[in-house]
């Protein structure tokens, strides 16, 4: 990435549309945007006034011939999104109006913009963290509204005071430790009673902050749900009053379904990523048999099960034996057709499957009506990996890269008490608590290298 020159691109989907938005930033920004846009009114765009829309005239730049009529805004320095002067063109959407724009811009010096390099030079600038510039990616591709709200507020910068108030604790604890070794005559020196607590309250602070991960990872990605079991009990009807549509194919045919089949939906804020997969089954037909190895690795994969039954037949053989494959993962028994006969209580089904995972009553297809049962299901779900909810001030790490610095540092600081055990002086600790900054700086970006950067910011679209 160059850091001083003027980059351009189109910052809304390409196809038809309303409007098409696009955006320079860079010193030259304006000057550059000056070559094609011309204000109503008589100003040239220097003397337009900042974060104001103002009707323009766009034309091209060899011969002054007007390609479009657009709202055109300066947003200078420093106070921009990404600390540096940029110049917005909301011109007619559609698949050739905003591209001749960026051509004239190009002729005018513009570069085009790399993926998330509009959001990098803001991290680069000081406007947001790398915890900010993770969470604009999130809030693009948030799935649920806990997952946009998680992604919200670490975007206003909650989630990084978080970090950095850990942070500020670890290096007050330094800064006496450092100072005590300077000043021996003036500061006492801890005794190893306080500095384990004061060790162990940074432990617990990142404790607290790694617990809420499971939480965060859901409500960004969803809860992965793998509905198995054997042919023709109805599992493809259970994905379809999850959902609420007609996404897979039911019959009365066992081995419809031959490959995962998938869909998101949204229940009580949290996405669930529904694969319905093929009954898994002993079988001599080639095409079902890679979809029962598909089936497995989406269970494997998966963070909940939901295992179907037929409880209008005894359990058979083949369901003990898919129930032992999924056993031990988070899992909700689901007994289907209810309304079919034969129909036993939950208990005697749990007591089959020797199990006290709870069994719930379900009709995913009644004769007449809506899906019996599916709402209590849904409630379930979100009790099992929610718990009590999530109060409108919590905020959530929910990626790796923040876990793992996160862990980093607390293995630091445990180390750190095995040290003060093993008789390590008092001193000897500032270079440890130097690494548990450190390692805490990287959560935000304040210490992080630049292939991490590089990482973060690949996974961005071009045009933010």
């Amino acid at each position: 990435m160059k850091e001083f020159d003027t980059i351009g691109a189109i910052a809304t989907p390409v196809g038809v549309g309303g409007i098409a938005i696009i955006r320079i930033s860079g010193e030259d920004a304006e000057s550059m945007a000056a070559r094609i846009a011309f204000p109503k009114g008589g100003k040239d765009i220097y003397g337009l006034e900042s974060h104001k829309l103002t009707l323009s005239d766009i034309r091209r730049i060899s011969d002054g011939e007007l390609l479009d009529e657009a709202l055109v805004a300066v947003m200078r320095a420093p106070h921009s999104y990404t600390g540096e002067t940029v110049v917005e063109i909301n011109c007619h959407g559609g698949y050739f109006a905003a591209e001749s724009i960026m051509e004239e811009l190009f002729k005018a010096g513009v570069r085009q913009a790399e993926a998330g390099e509009f959001t990098r030079r803001s991290f680069v600038n000081g406007k947001t963290d790398l915890i900010g510039a993770e969470s604009v990616i999130d809030l693009i591709h948030a799935n649920s509204s806990l997952g946009q709200s998680n992604a919200a507020k670490a975007l206003s910068g909650k989630l990084s005071q978080k970090v950095e108030k850990i942070r500020e604790k670890a290096m007050d604890f330094a800064s006496h430790l450092s100072a005590v070794a300077d000043f021996p005559d003036e500061i006492d020196e801890m005794e190893n009673v306080e500095l384990e607590k004061r060790i162990d309250g940074l432990v617990c602070d990142i404790d607290g902050m790694l617990d809420g991960f499971a939480k965060g990872r859901i409500m960004r990605d969803g809860i992965l749900t793998a509905i198995a079991g054997r042919p023709n009990v109805g599992k493809s009807s259970l994905l379809n009053a999850l959902s609420r549509t007609d996404r897979a194919i039911v019959t009365d045919i066992p081995g419809t379904t031959r490959d995962t089949v998938e869909e998101y939906v949204n229940i009580n804020g949290v996405a669930l990523r529904l694969v319905d997969t093929a009954g898994i089954r002993e079988s001599d037909n080639s095409v079902e048999k890679i979809g029962i190895e598909k089936a497995k690795e989406a269970i494997e994969n998966a963070d909940l099960c939901l295992f179907v039954l037929d409880s209008s037949c005894e359990i058979s053989e083949e369901d003990l034996e898919i129930f032992d494959y999924i056993r031990g993962k988070n899992t909700i028994v689901i007994l289907n057709k209810t309304d079919m006969g034969m129909y036993a209580d939950s208990d005697k089904f749990a007591e089959l499957l020797k199990t006290d995972t709870d069994c719930f009553v379900c009709t995913a297809t009644p004769k007449d009506g809506a899906p019996l049962g599916i709402d209590v299901l849904e409630d379930r779900i979100t009790r099992m990996f929610m718990g009590g909810g999530i109060s409108k001030d919590e905020v959530f790490i929910s990626n790796d890269r923040q876990k793992n610095a996160l862990i980093k540092a607390k293995d630091i600081a445990q180390g750190m008490k095995t040290a003060l055990y093993s008789g390590m002086p008092a001193d000897m600790l500032y270079v440890d608590l130097e690494e548990v900054i450190s390692a805490l700086g990287e959560v935000t970006g304040v210490t992080v290298q630049e292939e991490i950067i590089d990482r973060v910011f690949e996974r961005f679209c071009v045009g933010k």
